[in-house]
């Protein structure tokens, strides 16, 4: 397999800037293979929302960085897995063209995209396919999928689960704080979601007046 280069960008959180670029066009193929577009009507005019439009590929990056455990000798710890995912994705691609009938090779999603973003939306769920029935080599794959047969079908599974989230919760509405700690985010708009089905939102509590307490003390006899 032939990847690009790593070039030594200035590094942002331990992240140089390609390593991103190619993080957000790979989980951009990702997710325009695996949801369809959302639409919703706007003053009698229907608006299509695509997932990177929604910015489902960002949940799917901050899931698996922040979300799964590995095993680490004795402990259980937790591991950024966006990259090595990545790289992942890219292994069981060229697996599948070099060992597959696979459809025509399409223009890059991205300049910054691996072989996996060149696959036809069909392929890349193929690809998936090739991973969750572990026909790859194992020992091509890096660290720490590498040799690990549990950790590749249980994040190739999380993939499909993170897609949907991302896209159908409040993900999207939380704007420029989504990236932020869950106790750090702020709803910013008002959800897709919550308004394709009707849903207006949260009602909050708050205190009224709802007449005095009755007190009805107990008369009768001994039983």
């Amino acid at each position: 397999m032939i990847l690009k280069p790593l070039v030594q960008n200035k590094a942002v959180n331990g992240m140089t800037s390609y390593n991103q670029e190619y993080l957000h066009a790979t989980f951009k193929a990702l997710t325009d293979a695996l949801l369809p577009a959302s639409t919703l009507m706007n003053n009698g005019q229907q608006q299509i929302y695509q997932a990177s439009d929604l910015f489902v590929h960002e949940y799917i990056i901050y899931a698996l960085d922040h979300y799964i455990t590995i095993q680490q000798h004795l402990y259980q710890m937790r591991a950024p897995l966006a990259y090595p995912t990545a790289l992942m994705l890219d292994v069981a691609a060229t697996y599948l063209l070099n060992h597959k009938p696979t459809q025509s090779i399409q223009k890059q999603h991205n300049q910054h995209g691996g072989v996996f973003t060149t696959l036809s939306r069909k392929d890349r769920v193929r690809t998936l396919a090739c991973l969750e029935n572990l026909e790859v080599d194992l020992y091509s794959l890096p660290s720490p999928f590498q040799n690990d047969a549990g950790l590749v079908q249980y994040v190739t599974d999380a993939l499909n689960r993170f897609a949907y989230f991302g896209n159908y919760s409040e993900w999207p509405a939380y704007g420029t704080t989504r990236n932020n700690p869950p106790q750090n985010r702020q709803l910013q708009y008002h959800p897709l979601g919550w308004s394709q089905v009707g849903y207006p939102g949260p009602s909050y509590g708050y205190r009224d007046f709802r007449g005095f307490l009755l007190r009805m003390g107990r008369t009768g006899g001994e039983t």
